[in-house]
């Protein structure tokens, strides 16, 4: 979806630095928004974009009302070509594709831009096959990279490209953000978006992706470190060695032994899981803080084990021992 600047949270040192192009005229041929996944950084290249082909542009970006504009909205803009991975990797074969397009005609007197997204996903090859085109690309063309990792990106790309950082968000923001959403915020409780704001990293994508596992998740497994339930442990570590497939997976229990290490210092006021705090309290009394801590970091190293029938039953052997020891 094409929004326009108003739309981004948290980002204004980003979105001063495009205006400020826009403004002056002086669009750099290369540019790369980079920063965290999920903290608004293709949603801000796609409403620079529409800044850069509007024919009516406003402060705020786009008019969304010109031709241009509603073209872009389609996602048929000609002037726009778009690169993503193919097989998890941007492959040279695509880079190729984009220099043959570059090469033709533009179909408008507007602006020609490659949107290539995430620019961290291009194998060497590709990376390679692209520094040409950086370097001397076609008139009135832009090359926008957007980088969830700057650094698997090689440094001669990166020398060639105006940087426009992103920064991620506080937990506040992000929660408010996911208050927002219609099809997100109001399907989920005031704890479980809480839970999967202060989980994210300062990240609203990665927040929006944790909800159903908060939501799901949580009560399992604050009774899995309640009660033993042989059942539950067995579907629990059946999940688990198929791979994570899930969103959030491992941080809803890695939250709730963290927040049952904290409650058994006394660091009520820090938990992540405000809202299962007196359940929590309950079983955090039964071991130390230095036992629960030992238990996060088994937690974690269980979670890093390869998806195979070995990673079941290293969870199952965490929770029995960890009952076991109560």
């Amino acid at each position: 979806m094409v929004g326009n600047f108003s739309s981004l949270r948290g980002q204004d040192r980003a979105i001063s630095l495009l205006r400020r192009y826009l403004e002056t005229g002086n669009v750099p041929p290369g540019l790369l928004f980079h920063g965290e996944e999920g903290i608004g950084k293709e949603r801000a290249a796609l409403a620079f974009l529409a800044a850069l082909f509007c024919r009516d542009r406003t402060p705020d970006g786009g008019c969304f009302a010109c031709p241009e504009c509603r073209l872009l909205a389609s996602g048929a803009h000609p002037n726009l070509l778009r690169i993503s991975p193919e097989n998890h990797f941007i492959q040279i074969a695509g880079i190729r594709r984009l220099k043959e397009e570059l090469s033709l005609k533009a179909f408008s007197d507007r602006a020609r831009a490659a949107l290539i997204c995430p620019a961290d996903r291009m194998t060497l090859q590709a990376a390679n096959a692209l520094l040409k085109t950086l370097e001397e690309p076609p008139p009135a063309t832009h090359i926008v990279l957007v980088a969830h990792r700057l650094s698997r990106l090689p440094p001669t790309i990166v020398s060639r490209c105006q940087k426009i950082p992103f920064s991620t968000l506080s937990e506040d923001a992000v929660e408010e953000i996911l208050r927002g959403i219609p099809e997100a915020g109001p399907r989920h409780t005031v704890g479980t978006v809480r839970a999967a704001a202060a989980c994210a990293g300062g990240s609203p994508g990665r927040a929006l992706l944790l909800l159903d596992e908060m939501e799901e998740g949580r009560r399992m497994w604050a009774g899995l470190f309640s009660r033993l339930d042989p059942a539950n442990a067995a579907a629990a570590g059946e999940t688990w060695r198929k791979g994570g497939e899930r969103q959030g997976q491992i941080a809803v229990p890695l939250s709730l032994v963290r927040d049952l290490a904290l409650l058994s210092s006394g660091g009520k006021a820090d938990i992540i899981n405000k809202d299962f705090g007196d359940p929590l309290s309950a079983v955090a009394a039964r071991k130390t803080p230095y036992e629960w801590t030992l238990a996060f970091q088994a937690l974690l190293s269980t979670s890093r084990l390869p998806p195979q029938a070995q990673k079941r039953l290293a969870l199952e052997a965490f929770l029995f021992g960890l009952h076991g020891k109560d």
